[in-house]
């Protein structure tokens, strides 16, 4: 994995390039360079991560042979062998043994048309002289990122928001919107960034633009929309098993991040039938009577894997928090993004590469939620859809349209949640993910903002992922795959590992998986025990244990080890309140009883220490 950084048509920027690349400098410490259009009008910079072809011959940017075109990239591109072959058959002559290259060459033989022929993790943007085109994009679940601002001639982009910061001519501001989603959501949605002005390109999108004219973008890819699948074993063990092979290209060691449950032991046990043992696996290991730990160490001597604890007792949340607010270029909600950052400066110490278990719940439906939904779906007025007219009308007295943090703090914030998730199945489900601030309240927090943010506002982003033809189930694990996993949870996964130079592949959202997955009808057994497709796949095949272990991953207990009055004091005294962007009541609505007030306290303080490491 790399950063790139590019500017296009956006005036001279030396020194800004050159600050923009010191920025991504964790994500590439083994080489930078740059290339230049004739005429100047055009800029590629990249930092470079070594894991592929770890020569010189490697490195980028890349340009065509006739020297027009020119593309930097951040990728990983699982077919590139069957895609080289087919360029080499067709004349192409390859530089490098680097799956990069593809992307160049592909372009030259079938044009913006490429991209879907891709197959991994990638975001690049490229350059085409002969026909003044751009192109950017972005793989099909935003596993990398990708950012952008058009400025008054041409764009910026950059693998992280802080590099694009660093090209613009003046520092944006915060985008009160985008801190209301994170304390609504617990994450920015694409295309928003937490600053004014710059985007995020989102997953499976091709941007193209020529001089002159406007940018179009395209979405080249969506998850199913149809349940036309059929589960079989035999096929299911064939896919994946080839996807792990295929996600086992570097010429570095690879290695695994294993809990004790069932999503990265269905990646271990596909290392396993590759023949790969000896794979060292790493867990996180709390200290005392930690099962997680435990059963993660039963499963890799069962499979011959080299287990590796990271222990982590007696962790100093704070200080932590801390620093993650300063490697992260914008804030989240989520706890889990802390233990993430511990883990991969551990994994780093020894490797590059780690494989991990992301992404199963959503492809196969593991969360609790989406049992919580089917049971409400069947005990509601309407089950699965609309609510009646009274639901709403009772719904809007309960919850009311006050914007004084004051006032708020003074209602029953039980009967407020309980009104909200009555509005709609997506309500309820927002209810669900992340109890922590209505949308009235982010509302009045951000008030001297005047930021106008309201119910369907705040679920918009989940709304246009929703589709109603599809079982609630499948619909909600559609909703959370395009939103929740790649805003939040790939979003947490790579800039807690880049910043300590170390990537991460995610098998388990491979897009064939996700569309086997996804296309599956509903299985009687799925209200039962969660991931029926994984748990068939271990059967008899790793320690029983393991399918009847609650789920719980690589998460600090978001209780222990914290000073809550040092997170009090971080948000009352933050500069987004000295700055006029939070109300000066937000005691208010700490100090109120409320059933998720520590986790408010942890989302306000984790976007507070953000704001002040990066001197909003």
């Amino acid at each position: 994995m790399c950063g790139l950084v590019a500017t296009v048509h956006a005036g001279p920027l030396a020194d800004e390039q050159r600050t923009a690349l010191d920025r991504l400098a964790h994500r590439g410490p083994d080489g930078t360079a740059c290339w230049q259009s004739v005429d100047g009008s055009v800029w590629l910079g990249h930092r470079r991560l070594a894991i592929v072809d770890l020569s010189e011959a490697g490195r980028q940017p890349m340009v065509s042979p006739c020297g027009h075109i020119a593309m930097a990239a951040n990728n990983e591109i699982y077919n590139a062998p069957d895609l080289r072959r087919e360029l080499e058959d067709g004349g192409f002559a390859f530089a490098s043994e680097c799956d990069s290259e593809v992307i160049l060459h592909g372009y030259r033989a079938w044009g913006p048309g490429v991209v879907e022929r891709l197959e991994g993790m990638f975001a690049f943007v490229l350059w085409d002289g002969v026909q003044r085109r751009l192109l950017a994009a972005r793989d099909r679940l935003g596993i990398k990122p990708l950012y952008l601002a058009e400025t008054s001639a041409g764009f910026v982009f950059a693998s992280e928001a802080e590099a694009v910061r660093a090209l613009l001519p003046e520092s944006p501001t915060v985008a009160p919107e985008a801190l209301a989603y994170v304390m609504t959501l617990g994450y920015v949605p694409a295309p928003l960034s937490v600053w004014q002005g710059i985007e995020k390109l989102e997953p499976a999108t091709v941007l193209t633009w020529q001089p002159g004219e406007r940018a179009r973008r395209r979405r080249y890819w969506e998850p199913p929309a149809a349940l036309d699948g059929a589960d079989s074993p035999t096929r299911f063990a064939a896919l994946f098993e080839a996807t792990v092979a295929r996600h086992l290209m570097a010429d570095v060691p690879v290695s695994l991040l294993l809990s004790g449950g069932i999503d990265s032991t269905a990646v271990a046990l596909g290392l396993t039938h590759l023949d790969r043992t000896g794979i060292e696996a790493y867990t996180v290991d709390f200290g005392g009577a930690d099962e997680e730990a435990e059963i993660a160490a039963e499963t890799a001597a069962h499979l011959s894997l080299t287990h590796r604890p990271i222990r982590l007792p007696g962790v100093d949340i704070d200080s932590l928090a801390h620093c993650v607010a300063r490697d992260f270029d914008e804030p989240q909600g989520y706890s889990a993004l802390l233990t993430m950052h511990r883990v991969s400066a551990a994994v780093a110490a020894k490797h590059r590469v780690v494989l991990a278990g992301d992404g199963g719940d959503e492809v196969f439906g593991g969360y609790r939620w989406y049992d919580e939904a089917e049971t409400d779906a069947r005990n509601s007025p309407s089950p699965g859809g609309p609510r009646p007219p009274w639901y709403a009308r009772l719904a809007a007295r309960a919850v009311g349209r006050v914007n004084r943090p004051d006032t708020l703090a003074r209602r029953d914030p039980a009967a407020a949640w309980r009104a909200f998730a009555a509005r709609s199945p997506l309500h309820a489900h927002a209810s669900r993910l992340f109890p922590r601030f209505l949308p009235e309240e982010a509302e009045a927090l951000l008030a001297p903002t005047g930021l106008r943010f309201d119910e369907e506002r705040m679920l918009e982003p989940l709304r246009r992922h929703y589709r109603s033809n599809l079982p609630l189930r499948r619909a909600l694990q559609r909703v959370d795959l395009m939103t929740f996993c790649t805003d939040s949870i790939l979003a947490k996964v790579d800039r807690a590992s880049m910043a300590h130079s170390l990537e991460v592949r995610v098998p388990l959202l491979d897009h064939r998986v996700v569309e086997y997955g996804l296309s599956l009808p509903l299985m009687a057994e799925e209200g039962q025990a969660s991931k029926p497709t994984l748990r068939r796949y271990l059967e008899g095949q790793v320690p029983a244990r393991v399918a009847g272990h609650p789920k719980r991953g690589f998460s600090l207990a978001s209780n222990e080890g914290i000073d809550w009055d040092a997170a009090r004091s971080d948000v009352l005294n933050a500069s987004l309140v000295r700055k006029g962007v939070w109300s000066r009541r937000i005691g208010a609505l700490l100090d109120a009883d409320h059933p998720y007030k520590p986790a408010r306290l942890l989302t306000l303080a984790a976007i507070a220490r953000w704001s002040d490491a990066h001197r909003i």
